[in-house]
């Protein structure tokens, strides 16, 4: 711990970190941006991948094959890195909405398994399928393994995606310049090299304390008592 640190040093540190990272970007669309270029399993004449990624809500993409063999792939420019990936439902017709869908990613001859998502059946617009990736995928494919009412095609209004470049979130020394620490008064006047070296600190926590998280919510049941004592 740096000499004259508190607690209260760690918890401006960390605010610094957060507007200057994840809370600018929270509510920006990187669709088109980020990717650069979408193929998809099938298509029919009037409702093309095109429609995927231009932002209109009265245009689709509706695949055109066999059910179960459905999917969208994106091939993503070098260095992003997916925070949020979203499919814009169409409501319209119940069996064109997709049920079970799995995420894929990295090269397109070593695709990983990411995530199956069960979507909710009352969902009929905006569905998150991935969030917090750590590291670049250069290629992301859904693929669509049921649809509602046993539907054999897929319709999507669109995707969207918020993502990071991959130099954005590497922390560095110079991001902690006098001019930025001006709403930071506790961090005003300390070596940038200490709360660089604390800021990987506070974010190697961040990462294991996210990889246990899920077993450490206490249920519901248990006590004020034991929910204080994790605290």
């Amino acid at each position: 711990v740096p000499p004259g640190w508190s607690y209260e040093h760690d918890m401006e540190l960390g605010r610094f970190l957060y507007d200057h990272s994840e809370k600018q970007l929270q509510h920006v669309d990187c669709t088109k941006e980020h990717i650069s270029s979408i193929e998809v399993s099938s298509q029919t004449e009037e409702y093309v991948a095109a429609h995927l990624t231009d932002s209109q809500t009265n245009t689709f993409w509706e695949s055109n094959g066999p059910p179960g063999q459905h999917w969208v792939r994106l091939k993503m420019k070098k260095g992003a890195i997916v925070k949020r990936l979203w499919l814009m439902l169409d409501g319209q017709c119940n069996s064109y909405i997709p049920r079970r869908v799995a995420v894929y990613g990295g090269t397109l001859n070593r695709l990983q398994h990411l995530r199956t998502v069960l979507i909710n059946e009352n969902s009929y617009q905006n569905v998150c399928i991935l969030r917090d990736m750590k590291a670049h995928m250069p290629v992301l494919e859904i693929r669509f393994l049921e649809c509602r009412d046993q539907g054999y095609n897929v319709r999507l209004q669109g995707i969207k995606i918020i993502s990071f470049w991959e130099w954005d979130l590497i922390l560095n020394a110079g991001m902690f310049q006098p001019a930025r620490l001006v709403r930071y008064p506790l961090l005003e006047g300390v070596d940038p090299d200490v709360l660089y070296r604390r800021a990987v600190l506070i974010q190697r926590f961040v990462h294991l304390l996210e990889s246990v998280l899920c077993y450490l919510i206490p249920l519901s049941e248990d006590s004020i008592g034991t929910f204080n004592a994790l605290r």
